[in-house]
């Protein structure tokens, strides 16, 4: 079958594209280990596991449209090509953190703070508490959430701090985000050759 003029300019973009990606990538091999939290990929899923004790403490987030391109000050464009290179990507998703304790689960939505929060917050927390809720055996959409924003502030400190004190630090978090972005890139660059293989008909 004969390919098109738009599939063979596709292709041969495609592979210049995965060529340029692939130099650019900072990590290979991605760790199945943080922090001393497994690591478990499904697809753009990410899931994190801990168990300490009998208690079992779980991260999870997904890596699809976390990467962070508003810091346009960063963008260097490159005299000899019509694209914009940025200095580095930053992936920053939402995370779900569960504190499992035999049936029960305290379960913590949290999200990373704009850059303008994090100099004026005295603690310098990159990372903020967006929902709380507790509930028995599975989540449900019958179980009830609170907004992190209308919590007492000392109890949201405090929740704050029982998340560190479960590995849930600053550093933990910078981590996640460094993870996430070489994922997302590792996912990238097979979305590239998968699309180039589609087009190519192989």
């Amino acid at each position: 079958m004969q390919h098109t003029k738009s599939e063979q300019e596709l292709v041969q973009f495609l592979s210049e594209e995965i060529a340029a990606e692939c130099k650019a990538q900072k990590i290979k091999n991605i760790p199945s280990k943080i922090y001393g939290f497994d690591v478990k990929l499904d697809g753009a899923e990410v899931t994190l596991v801990k168990k300490s004790g009998n208690e079992i403490v779980t991260v999870c987030f997904n890596v699809n449209h976390t990467v962070d391109t508003d810091d346009a000050s960063e963008a260097e464009v490159n005299p000899n090509t019509d694209r914009t290179d940025f200095a580095e990507l930053k992936s920053k998703p939402t995370f779900d953190v569960d504190l499992q304790l035999g049936d029960q689960t305290l379960s913590f939505t949290c999200s990373f703070l704009p850059g303008e929060s994090q100099q004026t917050d005295e603690y310098n927390d990159i990372f903020g508490i967006d929902e709380i809720s507790i509930y028995k055996g599975e989540w449900s959409d019958k179980t009830y959430a609170v907004s992190g924003e209308i919590l007492d502030g000392c109890l949201y400190d405090l929740l704050m701090n029982l998340l560190e004190e479960k590995g849930i630090s600053n550093e933990f978090v910078e981590k996640i985000s460094e993870f996430s972005a070489a994922y997302e890139h590792s996912l990238y660059i097979a979305l590239l050759e998968n699309t180039k293989k589609f087009v190519s008909g192989k």
